[in-house]
């Protein structure tokens, strides 16, 4: 549901076309929420039969017809009535999580190689966003423009980007837990001491970085 509401709140700064909505969601806010064409353009058509947006084709030379949407004055009461509403709680799904959940299935070494290679993704998807956020603040500055969407926007980038470095962060200290007690995937190699000393580790892993 928080789809039509994401595209009624860029709608309600300016007309776009569907392609540019995809844009924006693949763009800056690719932070906090992913949506393909297949999901945005079925959204605009309900939104539009129910009144709260609508509609214009604008002709192109060479080429078919653009689309453009616009926000309706019934569109607007129903994005705030959105943001005055208390929201759910989140309901997580990380796929990574749930593989990692189960990865003393498979050698030590795999699972430290799969987080090496997720924790290089997570740092290209930092980067990515970082850039993002350079070009929008590079074109704020040379407009010489300033709203209340900047600021609350740059809040939630900001949030966007401790995300992924709390991410990439903790990729880290898995690797080196999991290095540090390879011993473990080889029951042959287990011993009572071994547990005792795993046990810190564990302990150190957690409670150190919560500041407990």
């Amino acid at each position: 549901m928080s789809l039509r509401y994401g595209i009624l709140g860029l709608l309600s700064e300016w007309d776009a076309s569907g392609y540019d909505i995809k844009k924006e969601f693949d763009d800056l806010m690719g932070v906090f929420w992913h949506s393909h064409l297949s999901q945005i353009y079925p959204e605009l058509n309900k939104l539009e039969k129910e009144k709260f947006i609508t509609s214009q084709s604008i002709p192109q030379e060479g080429k078919p017809d653009k689309k453009i949407y616009s926000i309706t004055s019934k569109g607007k009461e129903v994005l705030i009535h959105w943001l005055l509403t208390p929201p759910e709680p989140p309901k997580i799904k990380d796929p990574f999580l749930m593989q990692a959940f189960f990865m003393d299935h498979i050698p030590a070494d795999e699972v430290i190689l799969k987080l090496k290679m997720y924790k290089k993704g997570r740092e290209q998807r930092l980067e990515k966003i970082k850039h993002a956020v350079e070009e929008r603040f590079m074109s704020i500055k040379e407009r010489n423009v300033m709203k209340a969407r900047i600021i609350i926007s740059a809040a939630v980038l900001k949030r966007g980007i401790q995300q992924e470095v709390q991410y990439i962060n903790w990729c880290e200290e898995t690797i080196q837990l999991v290095e540090s007690c390879k011993f473990l995937w080889d029951k042959n190699k287990q011993t009572e001491f071994q547990y005792t000393d795993v046990s810190d580790q564990l302990s150190a892993y957690f409670f150190n970085a919560l500041d407990i």
